[in-house]
């Protein structure tokens, strides 16, 4: 990887650990959990892993150290790290079995750090320095499938945790974060298996293409990358969230016209007519558009209840007939479906859904239609 891009991660990595030292409660760790201590720590061990993989520094570090101990301390610090991100979501948002199985992951962590000691004691130390992707020896293989596997299954844990955790989320900016962290660890469990298909070069030639090699690469950045996103702080989140927001109001919109062009035919006194802006004049006030078309809707549907009770159009001309009535008695089914709930953005997903399901049915009856008998 070219050293500009690692030594721009690895200062982002340290400014960022160093910034999080004052969010720490040094006098009562246990006041959070411990959370912020364990956030920290895996900061602290994933900045001291990016400070290895600089190519120029790691060749300077073995040059004055042992063979290959720059791979030992990188390997063994990245699992550290992950180790503690894994405490952190557990002591975060786990239940009880995620702490328990928190317990065993502690225990494998103590037993792979032995394995790969012992394995650079007595092979890895004795080789040439590793300046190559695919192992060129069976205690080579051995010393990065250790690795790779267990990084993968920590990250295996991880996302696991945080998708039971993420329907729960209510707070738009901490479900934002809990998808950068689940996107940010899926990325990295991919690198690891990346680099245990590439480790399979020594049994598999097959194994050793380019590709492999530069996608483990891509898959490295872009994790980090993910990473430090989902440790900034909330405040930088409002913007992309207010944005994310918007996208979503402007979709719900357009799915509501249907229904809204359906209530206008069927009730055309309704008193407001449906609102149709145009993209940015609905960026510059999603919420507005929005009320207008619940409005709207609602006013419909009291209007269309009111047409349906009995009695109401005894000695008056048919209002509705043939197809049209048929469709006023399926936006009526349909709409009955609804409990309309006190929050505003429920009440839209609510609407949203009736408009869909009536477009789907709409749909599904004009293929009927269309379709030879």
């Amino acid at each position: 990887m070219n050293i500009l891009i690692m030594v721009f991660f690895c200062i982002m990595a340290w400014a960022l650990t160093l910034s999080r030292i004052r969010a720490i409660q040094w006098k009562d760790v246990s006041k959070d959990n411990g959370i912020a201590l364990h956030v920290w720590l895996m900061m602290v061990f994933f900045s001291i892993t990016l400070t290895f993989l600089i190519k120029e520094f790691s060749n300077f570090f073995d040059a004055h150290t042992f063979n290959n101990l720059v791979r030992l301390i990188a390997y063994c610090s990245i699992l550290i790290g992950m180790y503690f991100g894994a405490a952190a979501s557990v002591d975060a948002v786990g239940n009880p079995v995620d702490k328990r199985t928190i317990r065993w992951l502690q225990y494998a962590l103590v037993l792979t750090i032995l394995t790969l000691v012992l394995f650079y004691i007595f092979f890895i130390s004795r080789i040439p320095n590793m300046r190559y992707y695919v192992p060129r020896s069976l205690p080579e293989v051995s010393f990065l499938l250790v690795t790779f596997s267990f990084g993968a299954v920590l990250c295996v844990f991880v996302v696991k945790v945080y998708l039971v955790y993420l329907p729960y989320e209510e707070s738009p900016a901490m479900r934002m974060r809990t998808i950068l962290i689940i996107v940010s660890t899926f990325s990295a469990c991919a690198f690891f298996l990346t680099k245990i298909l590439t480790a399979g070069g020594y049994f598999w030639p097959g194994l050793t293409s380019q590709a492999l090699i530069n996608l483990s690469t891509v898959l490295l950045v872009f994790s980090a990358l993910a990473h430090f996103s989902a440790l900034l702080s909330n405040r930088l989140y409002v913007p992309l969230v207010m944005i994310s927001r918007n996208i979503q109001g402007w979709m719900a919109l357009n799915d509501l016209k249907y229904l809204m062009e359906q209530l206008q035919q069927l009730c055309p006194e309704i008193a407001l007519p449906a609102p149709n802006p145009s993209f940015v004049n609905f960026l510059l006030n999603p919420e507005y558009y929005l009320y207008r078309a619940i409005i709207t809707i609602m006013d419909g549907k009291t209007m269309l209840d009111d047409l349906l009770l009995e009695g109401a159009l005894q000695g008056e001309p048919a209002l509705w007939e043939g197809e049209m009535l048929r469709e006023v008695v399926r936006v009526k089914q349909v709409m009955q479906s609804i409990d309309p709930p006190e929050d505003f953005w429920k009440l839209v997903s609510e609407y949203r859904r009736v408009s869909n399901k009536l477009t789907q049915g709409q749909n599904i009856g004009l293929s009927q239609e269309a379709s030879p008998q």
